[in-house]
């Protein structure tokens, strides 16, 4: 029986295993923690559910691939995702994306609706302001992301975020619905209180899980790796580690930023207005986002949990937009050798969702 060893038992992790096993691998999950599902794993705090930074499930409109397959393992319920922005100079709540009907309610919006009017063309922006400032002019630009994208970077100047290919026609303001991504994806989370746990569980059903340990070192060119002073080596390797770390950093550490999280339990229901349940602060105070649990995971209680996101270097949630390490990050993957996989938001170092993550493993592993 071939022999697949995978780095890191997060969602990603997990989902490799679990369609490596129905290939037919032996399977080996290396975990440097004690539990499975990393970032997407439900905890409980008195009894409330949370997992480190809200985690939907993002489907495609028209893509059946993932939402059948996570269908398998799970009862997915369609939730409608709305969020609020507070900007302070305003002293004032604005749905985010920026909706047009709400440039109306703002005191400056003669000024805004002169600069919408005259705008460069988005499409010579050489970095994150200018995408920005080109799209929606400078007002809402500061109002709504100059501070936060700051804060949320730990960076003086967005000059310096020059990634922004995913969506070269600019910011639109958004019409219409106020939910986000409306007509574009489907948004959905488990019924189970628990969140996606079971399904991390279903997907290691079979396979050798060792927690609590990290890989000394790596060979990675003869796909061996060094665990508990032993020599492993595997016909598959998937990593979901950073692709830096494989090679000994040998073209420089790739950054990272992350997050620290504040529970606070309230004496009400709910606390945040139907229908929004995130809250971004796009003004000096030190932390990013508030974010309501209930409404995502169903809890019932007379008491409500917030969790208040502060970035950090504590941790490595988030790679950086900016062109130079996602060259260094494709340098790294590029030495990879055949049949070794890097994958997951930091194997591949962008922003994946799960949808992607699961798209992803499909496709390399079709052909094994």
């Amino acid at each position: 029986m071939k022999k697949a060893l995978i780095i890191g038992g997060g969602f990603a992790g997990c989902t490799a295993a679990n369609m490596l096993k129905q290939k037919g691998f032996q399977v080996t999950i290396i975990e440097k923690t004690e539990v499975l599902g990393g970032g997407c794993r439900t905890f409980f705090y008195y009894g409330h559910p949370y997992t480190y930074g809200p985690h939907h499930l993002l489907v495609d409109v028209g893509d059946t691939h993932v939402w059948n397959y996570m269908s398998k393992y799970l009862n997915l319920r369609e939730l409608k995702h709305y969020n609020m922005t507070f900007v302070g100079r305003d002293n004032a709540f604005y749905t985010y994306p920026i909706h047009k009907d709400e440039i109306e309610l703002m005191p400056d919006k003669e000024k805004v609706h002169e600069e919408l009017k005259d705008r460069a063309d988005v499409s010579t922006a050489r970095d994150f302001e200018e995408y920005w400032t080109y799209s929606v002019g400078e007002t809402l630009y500061d109002k709504f992301i100059n501070t936060y994208s700051k804060k949320m970077w730990k960076i003086k100047n967005n000059k310096i975020l020059d990634e922004f290919s995913f969506s070269p026609k600019g910011v639109a303001l958004k019409t219409g619905s106020k939910a986000c991504f409306e007509g574009k994806k489907i948004v959905a989370y488990p019924t189970e209180i628990d969140g996606y746990n079971s399904y991390f569980e279903k997907c290691v059903e079979g396979c050798t899980v060792i927690f609590n340990t990290a890989v000394e070192k790596f060979d990675i060119q003869k796909k061996k790796m060094c665990v508990n002073n032993e020599w492993m080596t595997g016909d598959v390797i998937v990593s979901t580690i950073s692709p830096d770390m494989l090679f000994d950093y040998q073209y420089g550490e790739l950054p990272y930023i992350g997050r620290d999280f504040l529970k606070v339990i309230l004496p009400i229901e709910r606390i945040t207005p139907e229908p929004y349940y995130f809250i971004h602060y796009a003004n000096d105070e030190p932390y990013t986002r508030v974010f309501e649990y209930k409404l995502l995971t169903g809890y019932k209680s007379l008491h409500t949990l917030i969790i208040i996101e502060t970035p950090s270097f504590n941790n490595k949630l988030y790679p950086y937009p900016i062109m130079s390490e996602i060259n260094k990050a494709k340098r790294y993957r590029d030495e990879l050798p055949d049949n070794v996989f890097s994958i997951g938001r930091m194997g591949k170092y962008y922003y994946d969702n799960m949808d992607v993550v699961i798209k992803d493993c499909m496709r390399l592993f079709e052909r094994l």
